[in-house]
């Protein structure tokens, strides 16, 4: 009865998803709104495979990033956090903010906008943090609105970052990108220097907590009514 009850509420407190998380590799652009994250990962496991060659720590003891961008129109703040594959161990870096910077490439050439950061690690916090063959470095928008584009690279190719030990020093190689957008009524998704808003509708759309508070009702009710007849037929 007690198992039964908890569920029951378990079902009316459960909150609602808090946030829209968009797949944009391959997407050149991307709007990064306030309170927004990008979080790119690297595939890291390279490291340890060169690192073993030349009888060095299989873990990096440096870690250098720099996120780039066509030159900004203004101020983007940014805190980064560099995560293990699996969450359970993480590193923050905060007050991170673009400057000027210059990048020739067989893609683009010409003035950017960098956003730069170093990391420096114990050999046990290098060990937690790349144990698994690759990390997650994310990027959460403090300041305005920004939108990042350096095309033609697709977005997954605008993070430049390079793990050392002693003299090796190893390019962590580019895997997927998401944008974490906290979800809003006005606010679906922004990609590509767009903006997509919630369209008005003449048929009113159900709001989710009452659908939840709703159904946990009914699904409590019927609970009550199938333990009577339970108890009726013993």
């Amino acid at each position: 009865m007690i198992l039964r009850w908890g569920i029951c509420l378990a079902i009316l407190v459960a909150p609602a998803a808090a946030e829209t998380i968009l797949d944009v590799s391959s997407q050149t652009s991307v709007v990064v709104g306030t309170g927004d994250t990008l979080i790119f990962q690297l595939l890291t496991w390279n490291f340890a495979l060169n690192a073993a060659r030349q009888n060095l720590p299989l873990y990096p003891a440096d870690v250098d990033f720099a996120l780039m961008s066509a030159p900004l129109g203004g101020a983007a703040g940014f805190v980064a956090t560099v995560e293990s594959a699996d969450g359970t161990v993480s590193v923050a870096l905060d007050n991170l903010s673009f400057g000027p910077g210059y990048l020739q490439s067989s893609g683009y050439t010409g003035a950017v906008s960098e956003l730069t950061g170093h990391l420096s690690l114990s050999l046990l916090d290098s060990e937690a943090l790349f144990s698994a063959p690759s990390i997650f470095i994310d990027f959460q928008n403090e300041g305005p609105a920004v939108t990042l584009n350096l095309a033609p690279y697709l977005l997954r190719q605008d993070l430049f970052a390079s793990l050392s030990e002693g003299p090796l020093s190893v390019g962590a190689m580019p895997g997927s990108v998401e944008l974490e957008i906290p979800d809003s009524p006005s606010s679906l998704k922004r990609l590509g220097g767009t903006v997509t808003l919630a369209g008005d509708s003449s048929v009113p759309e159900p709001q989710t907590a009452g659908l939840l508070f709703g159904g946990g009702v009914l699904l409590c009710g019927l609970s009550a009514v199938l333990a009577r007849v339970s108890r009726r037929r013993k």
